[in-house]
């Protein structure tokens, strides 16, 4: 899942609270042209456009895993984060359906 992916789920589904969340995705081209100017951003340029695939087969197998769905790990973490006052939440309450 793309990080542009999990913004949609976030904003799509975390209600008031995820309505600041940017869906938008900076192309590569213009991450390097701002790493030019902007030193933070240098040490995320040997990342860019990189697949690093997970798979989570041999913990179903050993250990009888079975994960939630990356929508419902999302929204758990972001409602974690919300009530532990880590990240701000919007104006009004956030929801989940």
């Amino acid at each position: 899942m793309w990080i542009a992916d999990i913004a949609r789920v976030l904003h799509d589904q975390l209600g008031a609270a995820g309505r600041r969340v940017p869906t938008r995705a900076l192309p590569n081209a213009l991450v390097r042209v701002a790493a030019l100017f902007d030193s933070s951003l240098r040490p995320y340029l040997p990342e860019l456009g990189k697949v690093k695939p997970v798979d989570g087969g041999k913990a179903r197998r050993v250990l009888g895993w079975e994960p939630r769905s990356a929508e419902e790990a999302i929204l758990a973490s972001a409602e974690s984060l919300i009530e532990r006052g880590l990240v701000k939440a919007a104006a009004s309450s956030h929801q989940t359906d």
